[in-house]
């Protein structure tokens, strides 16, 4: 996503800086102090915006965005994407799968039917668990839907932008 607004940096900063809840733990429903609509950690060049969710969804996308100077304001571009955290986790995830599926394939069976038991029995575990990750993922998205248009909306209000192709 690429929007474009009259204002400076130092003023987007600062808008948004207003207009979120920082993401900082205190008593809430959602696990942050505060009631507005969206959290955020704004830093000098950069931003991570997210959509508050009174249950937990590691799975749903924060908006990550840069400042850009640019004519007459400011190029505001970013990209929805889920934490670091959970994307270096599912790839962890995945790989172990990968290993295991290989480990499968190359135990040797030796005409022994409790090897071919125990490679069937692996490759069906394997499958499970990476329908199980890719369900996780799919309903945590899911649950997460109307992230995207809530902080679009909410970036063109705050900062009142124009689409930029």
């Amino acid at each position: 996503m690429k929007l474009h607004t009259r204002f400076s940096i130092p003023e987007c900063r600062s808008r948004l800086e207003s207009a979120v809840d920082a993401e900082g733990f205190g008593f809430s429903l959602s696990g942050y102090a505060g009631s507005r609509e969206v959290l955020g950690k704004i830093r000098k060049m950069s931003f991570r915006l997210q959509k508050r969710r009174s249950y937990r969804n590691s799975f749903a996308p924060f908006f990550y965005g840069q400042f850009t100077p640019a004519d007459g304001g400011t190029i505001i571009e970013g990209e929805f994407k889920m934490h670091p955290f959970v994307r270096a986790f599912m790839t962890f995830w995945f790989s172990f799968l990968a290993i295991f599926v290989v480990a499968a394939l190359v135990l040797p069976s030796r005409g022994q039917p409790e090897a071919a038991g125990a490679r069937i029995l692996m490759l069906l575990t394997a499958g499970l668990l990476a329908a199980f990750g890719v369900g996780l993922v799919k309903f945590g998205q899911r649950l997460g839907g109307s992230v995207q248009q809530t902080i679009t909306t909410f970036l063109k209000k705050t900062l009142e932008t124009n689409d930029v192709v």
